[in-house]
């Protein structure tokens, strides 16, 4: 294995392993065809060629190159490539909308761009004033349609084939990506990571998490920090396989599973919380299968309590490999809060979740919770080389996280001013995330400093805590729970999404009305209110019938939110 004490480069650690593993697999897509393999030996060849291609056509030393398209070997070998000619990878989040898209390319200066055949309308379109790329590529391997002024993915890498000459010397400091934040609170800012950034969090990531030579599963979009460090970056250093799934349906994605035989996924909440759904729709179907489920789900937690761990191992070992999950390790979830009763589950069920937690600005991981001693309701401990701080505790502990360690980011691009708020002399970066640390160290997050709630006599509310309890209904979609303004402070209001698939198997196919739907919702409230101090209750709910926008990741975007007429509870 590499040596990870020394800080690398991302091409230096691309031709290690391209050295060390040769002809194991690296990539795989799969296609209607049959699977399409990568070896480690090809994808080192392949991105020093692409590299080649990129400063053939003029790419400079720090010239910026955006990513645009879904997951696939093209865009790993893009931004690899990108990186090994010298240059800056943008990755461009899909889902944007073509203004988005275009405004982040010229704000940050993009000179090429790799772009899947979809956006490429987009991207060329210059009526809306925005400049175009010096060269657009193509990004797949299918020449079919593609106008004449944007080079083929595979012309690129013969251009580079031809090309001679070294590639250019980079070092630990020498900036590899800009990677633009989701914009949960507006405006998004473009966070530049040096390659010692990327490789320190890389190599910190394997030391805690244990890795071997692992098959991954690969969901989440790659221009997401989380999934392009720890999905694909880290399974490249460790000799790993990556099969790109064919898309985030929780079918496709057990099937996937199943296929590749992954034995590591990295995913958001939501995306576990639908596999688990269904897993328990799939049981539910056999009602004699289900009826042995929970009572065998009775004795896995009865187990629990007594210290008995890991019957779900063995209990339920068929219904894992039925799902698909019969191969995996592990779970890792990030991105976004996480209900402690997840991870809970998917352990009755004999499959092991490790949270962790960290963001853009920080490569993204921080912290991991340990893998012989996980905590469900903790983000874990800090990674090696990592120093957590709470500033300006309150009197139960509570204070902003903050972080200090070599994956922290340089600064945000042309932005000192914001830099500045979140990032102090000495290098700690404020979260903006607020928790405590307990005695033997793990962290805990009660929320955003920028969502707390003032009640009118001065108690601090915690929005993601209420919102968790209303979340376990299974009538509940979502929910957004915020502070109306009385004058002298905050009263706890909240807007909630009904799951109608689920309020129409309760009612039996009955219609239900609006009032009748109100009155189980208001149920659903007094129920979670129960369980929370006066203080932090909610006062009003409204209905609303569309989900909440939200990021990439499925973070709530708050900043959008307008505040309904609210219905008394």
């Amino acid at each position: 294995m590499q040596n990870n004490k020394r800080v690398m480069t991302l091409p230096e650690m691309l031709r290690n392993s391209a050295a060390e593993f040769g002809d194991r697999p690296a990539l795989i897509a799969r296609e209607p065809g049959g699977d399409r393999v990568i070896t480690f030996d090809e994808l080192g060849s392949k991105v020093e060629s692409l590299a080649r291609g990129l400063i053939a056509n003029g790419l400079p030393k720090n010239g910026k190159c955006a990513i645009l398209g879904p997951n696939s070997p093209e865009w790993a070998s893009a931004y690899l490539a990108i990186t090994s000619a010298g240059g800056i990878c943008v990755p461009i989040d899909s889902q944007l909308t073509e203004n988005e898209i275009l405004h982040l390319m010229a704000e940050a200066k993009v000179y090429m761009a790799f772009v899947a055949p979809k956006f490429l309308d987009c991207v060329l379109d210059t009526s809306k004033g925005f400049p175009k790329p010096k060269q657009v590529i193509a990004m797949t391997l299918d020449a079919k349609g593609i106008p004449r002024d944007v080079m083929p993915f595979e012309e690129l890498f013969r251009q580079g084939q031809r090309a001679q000459g070294p590639l250019p010397h980079r070092v630990p400091e020498d900036l590899a990506a800009i990677i633009y934040t989701s914009g949960t609170t507006g405006r998004p800012k473009g966070v530049m990571l040096t390659h010692g950034n990327i490789f320190s969090d890389i190599a910190a990531c394997h030391q805690v998490m244990e890795f071997k030579q692992e098959r991954f599963l690969s969901v989440l979009p790659l221009h997401h920090t989380f999934e392009c460090t720890a999905g694909f970056l880290l399974p490249i250093y460790s000799g790993s396989t990556i099969t790109f799934a064919r898309s985030l349906k929780s079918r496709y994605i057990l099937e996937d599973l199943k296929v590749s035989r992954a034995t590591v996924m990295f995913g958001v909440p939501l995306l576990f919380q639908k596999m688990l759904e269904g897993i328990y729709k799939g049981i539910n179907r056999i009602p004699a299968a289900e009826k042995a489920f929970h009572i065998l789900i009775k004795a896995v937690k009865v187990g629990e309590k007594l210290g008995i761990k890991n019957l779900g191992t063995y209990f339920f070992k068929d219904i894992r490999e039925l799902a698909g999950l019969g191969s995996l390790r592990f779970l890792v979830v990030g991105g976004a809060p996480l209900m402690p009763k997840i991870p809970r589950e998917f352990r009755w069920l004999g499959i092991k979740m490790f949270q962790g937690y960290g963001l853009a600005e920080a490569s993204p991981v921080l912290t991991f919770n340990p893998v012989d001693r996980p905590v469900d309701k903790s983000i874990g401990k800090p990674l090696s080389g990592v120093e957590a701080r709470i500033l300006e505790p309150d009197e139960t502990g509570v204070g902003e996280l903050t972080f200090k360690g070599p994956m922290i980011m340089k600064g945000y691009y042309e932005d000192p001013g914001a830099t500045r708020e979140v990032l102090d002399s000495d290098g700690w970066l404020k979260t903006g995330d607020l928790g405590y640390q307990d005695e033997k160290g793990y962290l805990y997050i009660c929320g955003r400093a920028k969502n707390l709630i003032v009640t009118p006599a001065g108690k601090n509310v915690y929005p993601e805590e209420i919102e968790a309890g209303i979340n376990q209904s299974p009538y509940v979609l979502e929910s957004m729970v915020y502070g109306h303004n009385k004058g002298s402070g905050e009263e706890v209001r909240a807007v909630i999404v009904p799951n109608y698939e689920v309020i129409g198997e309760y009612s039996q196919g009955k219609h239900l009305s609006d009032q009748d739907v109100h009155k189980l919702i208001s149920k659903v409230v007094k129920m979670a209110n129960n369980k929370l101090a006066t203080y932090k209750r909610v006062n009003s709910f409204t209905l609303i019938d569309e989900e909440l926008p939200k990021t990439s990741t499925r973070k709530i975007k708050r900043h959008l939110f307008k505040e309904p007429h609210a219905a008394k509870k």
